[in-house]
């Protein structure tokens, strides 16, 4: 039936021991989580609209339900439609698939009692499907109506395909006219019971919803016509079994449709507790994720600190004292007396030492930038591009206003930045290089894109040959960090680089 997309309630009123027995039904994983429809205001087009429904089908409930004695019959098919509404089959991870055939009992109830079969299918299928997803009373009344109303068709339909086919309502199971004379009726009956049942259901979705896509909610509904068809074309095995055996040859063709919901029942349930343990997982996976890129930013910070206090400091000292050293050599009275050979040993080691502590502060720089530290990630950058620019390379930095970054997002951020930009400064000679960082989508996009001279495969292949393997290392720095890395470049062309980083 279309009740799952008839318009929600306010709220509905549930008592406590209702609430622990549909608990107890969860836990027990009998019962697949179902979502609570959203709020809707009732208007008073909507109001109207469902008042009217409803009081038609009391009219015509009026007019035509009479009871007949079968309560049998009655209550073992209402209470099935009920339980079959409550247990029917929803939200299996990643699709909105929902399965239940109590609609085919619903057509069984009707074309086997008439009038007061499809009141108490409409009753058992509305209470079932309002107890399971909690819809308030407002939808509640609607969907009750809605089903008797549809159910009615659906045997007026099957009573009026058998007369005109003089089929007196016997059906001899050993004639094959009348055999198809009944899968005619029920084949009318279940395309009546459709097109009530969802042009009821299209309509108030369009009154309480004027923007919807009623293409779109038109097209959902024909996609289960062809379930209405079959179980319409079969729908007319009830009237048999209870014409031959009674209540239970009408009961025994439940049984089929029972297991079948009962295996589906369970395969819903391990889907979703497949999909929680999955998630959970995932959700493990990304913890340790992170735990390990923090435990990997606080030791690059604390080999960065032990190198600037220790090995930069004592070179700083053997620099100081050779240099002095030269220096008291130069300065003492009368010729070097051959220790001219020393004298430019102690200055180039001097000088060499010097250098070993500059690329020791550039190398302290890339494991932990003073700067991104004190300052943030754009003053960070700025300070990057300003070494750039010494160069005679015009630079430009588009950063979003009041950026806000955890501290490892920010640091992967900006190496991924410092290589790049050093590669350029490097390699391309480009006259003009861009760093544009932007977030959508929960990740963070940064661009690099310079018009120097490009370069190719074989170009990152061979210098990767001889032991650079920046590029490398920034890539598996996004991959660890669950973000990407891509690198688009040509002879002549340029290079363009961007990393996409989940913020989070």
């Amino acid at each position: 039936m279309a009740q799952d997309v008839a318009p929600a309630p306010r709220s509905l009123t549930t008592t406590p021991r209702l609430e622990r027995a549909v608990e107890g039904l969860r836990r027990a994983h009998l019962l697949p989580p179902s979502a609570t429809p959203g709020r809707v205001a009732l208007t008073r087009p909507v109001v109207g609209y469902v008042a009217l429904v409803a009081a038609v089908s009391l009219v015509v409930a009026a007019l035509k339900v009479r009871y007949n004695g079968d309560w049998q019959t009655l209550g073992a098919g209402s209470f099935a439609t009920f339980l079959l509404a409550v247990y029917a089959v929803r939200n299996l991870p990643g699709s909105t698939f929902i399965w239940s055939p109590s609609v085919f009992i619903n057509l069984g109830l009707s074309v086997t009692l008439g009038p007061i079969g499809a009141a108490g299918a409409a009753v058992g299928e509305a209470l079932g499907v309002a107890s399971r997803t909690r819809n308030g009373w407002f939808r509640t009344i609607f969907n009750v109506s809605n089903d008797f109303l549809s159910n009615v068709t659906a045997w007026a339909a099957f009573a009026g395909v058998e007369r005109i086919l003089g089929n007196t309502g016997s059906v001899d199971v050993n004639n094959l006219g009348a055999g198809l004379a009944a899968v005619g009726a029920g084949l009318a009956a279940g395309v009546a019971q459709f097109v009530v049942n969802h042009l009821l259901t299209d309509i108030v979705i369009r009154i309480s919803n004027p923007t919807a896509d009623l293409a779109r909610v038109v097209r959902n509904s024909l996609g289960v016509l062809p379930y209405s068809i079959g179980y319409g074309m079969a729908a007319f095995t009830f009237k048999v079994m209870k014409l031959h055996v009674g209540v239970v040859g009408f009961m025994a063709v439940l049984v089929p449709i029972i297991l079948l919901q009962w295996y589906l029942l369970k395969f819903a349930s391990e889907a979703n507790a497949y999909d929680k343990e999955r998630t959970a997982n995932e959700m493990e996976r990304e913890r340790l994720r992170q735990k390990a890129l923090e435990a990997s930013e606080a030791e690059r910070t604390k080999i960065a600190g032990d190198l600037h206090d220790g090995v930069v400091q004592n070179l700083a000292g053997l620099a100081f004292a050779l240099s002095a050293e030269a220096s008291q050599i130069k300065t003492q009275p009368g010729t070097l007396d051959g220790r001219e050979d020393l004298l430019e040993l102690l200055e180039r080691s001097a000088s060499e030492t010097r250098g070993a502590m500059k690329d020791l502060r550039t190398l302290i720089i890339d494991l932990a930038p003073p700067t991104l530290r004190r300052e943030g990630l754009e003053a960070a950058l700025l300070e990057v591009l300003r070494e750039i620019q010494r160069n005679g390379t015009n630079t430009k930095l588009d950063l979003p206003p009041n950026l806000r970054l955890r501290k490892d997002r920010a640091g992967l951020i900006f190496r991924v930045a410092h290589e790049v930009l050093r590669n350029v400064a490097a390699h391309a000679h480009a006259k003009n290089v861009t760093v544009e960082l932007i977030t959508e989508d929960g990740a963070a996009i940064l661009s690099i894109v310079d018009d120097g001279k490009g370069f190719t495969k074989a170009d990152v292949d061979r210098r990767r040959k001889e032991g650079h393997l920046g590029s490398s290392a920034i890539v598996d720095l996004a991959e660890e960090a669950g973000g990407t890395l891509t690198i688009d470049s040509e002879p002549g062309r340029g290079t363009l680089v961007v990393l996409t980083l989940p913020i989070e």
